[in-house]
This record gives C-alpha cells, structure tokens and sequence, in this order.
C-alpha cells in the first residue's frame, strides 16, 4: 500500500451499526501490504542489503472508518511514546510522524556491549470527509494511536425519505 492510498472500511447491518472487519480480514490485507513491499518494485536492493532501510522512514499501518459524525484512525506505533509522536491534521489531510531513539548497554567483565537503535515513521494520509481538524483527540495505548476527527457538517449523512 503506497503513502497515499488508505482501506476505508464502512460495512455495516441491517439496522446500520458499524461491523469492524474481522481479524482475517486485517491479517490478508498485511499479508499483501508486506508481500508487495517497497523492495519488490527495486530487485537491485539486494546488491546491498539494508543500505536502503537506513534512510527510508517507515510507514505505519493504519486504518481510516468512516463513522456517521466522525472519522476514527488507527495506526500501529509499537515502541513509541505521546513525545515521539506529532499528529497534525490540515485540509483534510491527518499526518503523522514520530521518532523513538533506545540506548542499551551491557558490561560483564571484559565483554562490553552497546546498542543504538532509532527508528522513524511518517504517514500522510487522505481523509474521506471534512473534518473539524481543531476537534480531534489522539490516545496511545499499548503501541496503537487512535485519532478521532468529528466531521463538518456538511459532510456528514443526511438520511433521505423516500416517497412513493
């Protein structure tokens, strides 16, 4: 899935509550996301394994639900904290970006070891309505980043009657 394109998921019941898709689902749609990853459009890449993951920044997987007042996003964040993430919303437009930076060292006698490990992320992602971008609320919890945008008004669904 490129930067650019999002799954928006809007199924729902007979009586129009929301149906979130199922764990199969999420598992099949990763499965092509990593089987058609950046690498397999650069056969080259294998010439100097990892030279490339060292400049590209990672892009988190997200989903974007589309709900009757409001726009809900999901985005995988393992690792990080609220200080390693800015979230920014403008002209309908959510972007995310985020870095995290892990120090581990072991001493024990002569063998001394020392680990720096960073990584970054960066999404931008289209939404599919305008959104009240100076409402939203964002949480982290357990590595997933959950941001809420209530929907203008004019984007939001207006049933219709139908008249025989």
């Amino acid at each position: 899935m490129s930067e650019s394109e999002v799954s928006v998921q809007k199924a729902s019941d007979e009586e129009g509550r929301e149906i979130a898709p199922s764990r199969r689902e999420r598992d099949m749609e990763h499965l092509f996301e990593d089987f058609f990853n950046k690498r397999w459009l650069r056969p080259w890449s294998h010439e100097w394994p990892g030279f490339e993951s060292v400049f590209e920044k990672k892009s988190p997987r997200l989903d974007v639900v589309d709900r009757e007042h409001e726009i809900l996003v999901r985005a995988e964040l393992p690792g990080m904290t609220n200080d390693d993430i800015e979230v920014s919303v403008s002209d309908n437009t959510l972007s995310l970006k985020g870095s995290s930076r892990k120090e581990e060292e072991t001493e024990e006698g002569e063998y001394h070891r020392r680990e720096i490990s960073t990584s970054y992320i960066s999404r931008t992602v289209p939404l599919p309505a305008r959104v009240h971008g100076d409402d939203a609320r964002a949480t982290l919890r357990d590595g997933m980043l959950e941001v809420t945008i209530p929907k203008a008004e004019e984007s939001k669904r207006k049933r219709i009657e139908v008249e025989s």
